[in-house]
């Protein structure tokens, strides 16, 4: 059970990812104070005075330390690894994604948190026809999607066998200011507003394109919600986008000039072909149904991407 209370005392972790970090200023605007459990202290300029504990989440004793210490009553696990680059991949997400995981949530369990809040993800569901549900086998096919699967495989077992208050959000493709670079949104509006060429794949694929500010907002209702311990939730707009749509869009809306050159990259071999998520869980659930349009998302994110860049102009001008 879950109620206002529940974000009185609130723990993050990985918020200096690109989800945590929304997430903590949310919390912060809604005057939660919440404590943030990072590896490494966050750069300054966080755009608040946060409260940091110090947190190896590899250490299962300095993760039980610290939950019995700090006692939240939600905790956000947001912290993880896609290991991308990485040389081992499977062992990184094996530790990070799936271990680390299952450290928290026994601690948790032990703390008597009342609501653990862990991020999977959409590849869990693999090469699948949409809109995929909840109630789909997972059929991962990377790494990174295998270790969430996993995550999400122990987290619903130690509800169902030691009572432990965790819920999975399934979160589809998050899109809005910060996303890492080398996500296709961010990378290709980079690529359009600084002039260059985007090389992409066909763009046959499809994604469901939700916007960041939708996804924090389940996020939160999900840590008030009621009745939604050791369920899957799919945080999603509902809708399926080819990304070469989704280019020629952000073309269009920041009347780009450079060069958009679909079919110039190879798709990976590990991507799943298309996600589309069945979001009527998070609507019964949660109350919770997304609110702003793929084109007012991508507007936003242009107009935010323009300013940074000016500004980063402003400060490094060209000699």
């Amino acid at each position: 059970m879950q109620n206002q209370s529940s974000l009185e005392r609130v723990a993050v972790t990985g918020a200096g990812g690109f989800l945590g970090r929304h997430l903590a200023r949310a919390l912060f605007a809604l005057e939660c104070d919440p404590l943030l459990l990072v590896n490494t202290p966050l750069e300054k300029g966080f755009s608040f005075e946060a409260r940091q504990a110090k947190l190896d989440l590899t250490d299962p004793k300095a993760v039980t330390e610290v939950l019995e210490r700090e006692r939240p009553a939600t905790l956000f696990h947001l912290a993880g690894t896609r290991a991308l680059g990485h040389e081992r991949p499977w062992s990184d997400c094996v530790e990070l994604n799936v271990a680390a995981t299952v450290h928290l949530l026994d601690a948790a369990r032990r703390a008597e948190v009342q609501r653990v809040i862990i991020i999977g993800s959409a590849d869990e569901y693999g090469n699948q026809p949409g809109p995929l549900r909840e109630t789909l086998p997972l059929l991962p096919v990377s790494p990174y999607a295998v270790s969430k699967a996993a995550a999400t495989r122990f987290a619903q077992a130690m509800y169902e066998r030691d009572g432990c208050p965790v819920v999975i959000l399934r979160p589809f493709t998050v899109y809005g200011p910060r996303q890492p670079v080398n996500m296709f949104v961010s990378e290709a509006i980079d690529c359009a507003l600084r002039g260059e060429a985007f090389r992409m794949t066909e763009g046959t694929q499809r994604r469901d394109l939700v916007y960041l500010d939708d996804a924090i907002r389940a996020f939160i209702a999900a840590a008030q919600a009621t009745s939604i311990d050791g369920r899957v939730i799919n945080i999603g707009s509902g809708e399926a986008h080819a990304l070469r749509d989704v280019a020629k869009l952000i073309w269009r809306l920041s009347e780009s000039e450079a060069p958009l050159l679909i079919g110039a990259r190879p798709a990976a071999a590990s991507e799943v072909h298309d996600t589309w998520a069945d979001i009527s869980v998070a609507h019964e659930s949660l109350g919770w149904e997304p609110r702003v349009s793929l084109e007012a998302g991508l507007t936003a994110m242009i107009e935010w991407t323009r300013n940074n860049l000016a500004a980063s102009e402003r400060e490094c001008p060209t000699k």
